[in-house]
């Protein structure tokens, strides 16, 4: 996996640009002002940083950056199983802006986000820059550096700890949940088996209710009821004319004449069936006639269970079923505080299980993290006395926290003494802006060999630094260039001598509009007149002189560092 090539359009005061990475060290020089920013901003803007309309280049419709990466098999993997695949082992990545803040980005020709992009961008390089400096001097920082360096062990026993500290969290939450409120839950059971009692007295049955109600109605109007079947029974079987004579004349008038047609029999059978269904009725009248009397106790009894039914649904719903449900959920919270001491007693053995867990975890990592800081100390000073801090002392203090946290029982410092007799102090404290750039460098190239990105950013690595100290440096970022790609924009001959490829930016001023150009210098004598210039400030004799002898002693080692390896 490496990157292949970065094409920029109007973006910012650059028109058109292209630059091809060497497969080793690429070196973007220029004067102070002349769009190295610009530069590395187009790099972070096509890889998903957030930016402004302000990118697009005056008077231009969009600015537009490309990157092309050729991917290994494992991210080929990635971007298919995210539906960016391709026919061939690329990635081009195409970001746009346009005036008015809208942009839109593509990976291998279709649509992107910009989270996606910076996905893609952690996975194929880092940027090393001021902000790392500063990042530097965190304590939360320097502890993903020690554990990097400790190694994939380290790595998977401080997940181990965080997983074993939630779990101590989610013990301590649910035991602090049950005891905090103790006052809550007793007046909660008090009420629930008040309410469950309540309900058992009642003896309720399904559907009572509703022939409460038709009963309660009946008693009612047991009056009008018994004034009604008295109406119907006369109606009847009266002692004056009534319905089961006529009907019973009828029949008889028609048996007579029934031998003379089907017709008429028809009519006499059914007349005498009327009648003796009317005859029935009248009976069933009667006796229910004579069943009807006002009991104004029962009424009263029947009231007063409508009643009771009616307050408990209520209380605890809006009918008879629901009220059983209540119920349940009643008996369901009486048996769980029965068994609160249970629980509590459960919970209390998970939390000190989990805190087990977790010392022990913490302390295997300590024990990872306390053989990689002796081991990282002594790395980074032999890189510091390569980098002309040869007295200089690199310690990591392993500081006891307070209490076993997420990511273990230490919090590790940096610390430095730069000069000799002088007291290793913490980073922040003993080192200049140079020097903080020297360990940085330093630590970098550490970690190179523990590294999953293709390539590494430069910016600003050389801030506070020349003469011996650039060289030193300048050899550090070749040897780094030789195990991973390198992008480096810098001001400084001695680094930019290590170039495998160089580009220069230039500003330009085209029909009265600045433009910057980046320029590759692809033969020997403008890479020289470029180092002449970054050494003197000009292109005479002695300095043309001078970035020989520079480039000169470069090649020499290189040579040698090829034959060694």
């Amino acid at each position: 996996m490496r990157l292949a090539r970065l094409e920029i359009e109007d973006f910012a005061l650059i028109a058109r640009a292209s630059l091809e990475f060497a497969d080793g060290f690429t070196v973007c020089s220029g004067e102070t002002g002349s769009g190295k920013t610009m530069l590395l901003g187009s790099l972070a803007f096509v890889l998903g940083e957030r930016s402004s309309a302000d990118i697009v280049r005056a008077g231009a419709p969009r600015a537009r950056v490309t990157l092309a990466i050729e991917v290994d098999a494992a991210l080929r993997e990635s971007l298919d199983a995210d539906g960016f695949e391709n026919d061939d082992d690329s990635a081009i990545l195409v970001r746009e802006m346009l005036p008015t803040g809208k942009s839109s980005a593509r990976i291998n020709g279709r649509l992107a986000t910009s989270g996606q992009l910076r996905a893609l961008g952690e996975r194929v390089l880092e940027a090393v820059g001021q902000h790392e400096q500063q990042r530097l001097l965190s304590r939360a920082y320097q502890l993903d550096v020690l554990d990097a360096f400790a190694g994939d062990d380290a790595l998977a026993r401080r997940r181990a700890v965080r997983d074993a500290f939630d779990g101590v969290s989610t013990a301590e939450a649910a035991l602090a949940d049950l005891t905090a409120n103790v006052g809550r839950a007793l007046a909660e059971l008090e009420f629930a088996r008040f309410a469950a009692r309540e309900i058992d007295e009642a003896a309720l049955v399904a559907r009572e209710d509703v022939a409460l109600r038709e009963r309660r109605d009946y008693l009612v109007n047991v009056e009008k009821i018994a004034s009604a079947l008295g109406a119907a029974h006369d109606a009847l079987a009266g002692e004056e004319a009534n319905a089961m004579e006529a009907l019973g004349s009828a029949a008889a008038a028609l048996a007579g004449v029934a031998r003379f047609g089907t017709s008429l029999e028809a009519l006499a059978q059914s007349l005498g069936a009327l009648q003796s269904e009317t005859t029935d009725a009248a009976v069933a009248i009667a006796r229910e006639r004579d069943a009807t009397e006002l009991d104004t106790g029962e009424l009263e009894s029947v009231t007063a269970r409508l009643s009771l039914i009616d307050a408990l649904k209520k209380k605890y719903g809006g009918s008879i079923d629901a009220v059983f449900e209540t119920r349940a959920r009643f008996e369901t919270t009486i048996a769980n505080e029965d068994a609160r001491d249970d629980r509590e007693a459960a919970l209390r053995t998970a939390r000190d299980r989990a805190r087990a867990d977790l010392a022990r975890e913490c302390g295997a990592l300590t024990k990872l993290r306390a053989k990689a800081a002796a081991a990282l100390e002594k790395r980074v000073g032999e890189e510091l006395a390569g980098l002309a801090m040869p007295a200089a002392r690199f310690a990591v203090v392993l500081e006891p926290l307070a209490a076993l946290g997420p990511s273990g029982a230490e919090s590790p410092e940096f610390a430095l003494s730069p000069n000799p007799g002088e007291p290793v102090r913490p980073l922040a404290r003993a080192a200049s802006g140079g020097e903080l750039s020297r360990v940085l460098l330093a630590l970098v190239v550490v970690l190179a060999d523990r590294r999953e990105r293709t390539a590494l950013v430069f910016d600003e690595i050389d801030a506070g630094i020349g003469g011996a100290t650039a060289t030193a440096v300048g050899a550090r970022i070749g040897a780094l260039a030789r195990v991973t790609q390198v992008l480096c924009v810098t001001h400084l001959a001695q680094i930019a001598s290590w170039a495998d490829r160089h580009y220069a930016l230039r500003k330009r001023d085209r029909a009265g509009t600045t433009i910057v150009e980046l320029v590759e210098l692809q033969d020997r004598d403008a890479i020289l007149e470029e180092i002449a210039r970054m050494l003197a400030g000009n292109t005479a004799a002695v300095a043309l002189e001078h970035a020989e002898t520079v480039l000169r002693d470069v090649r020499g080692k290189k040579t040698r560092a090829r034959a060694t390896a």
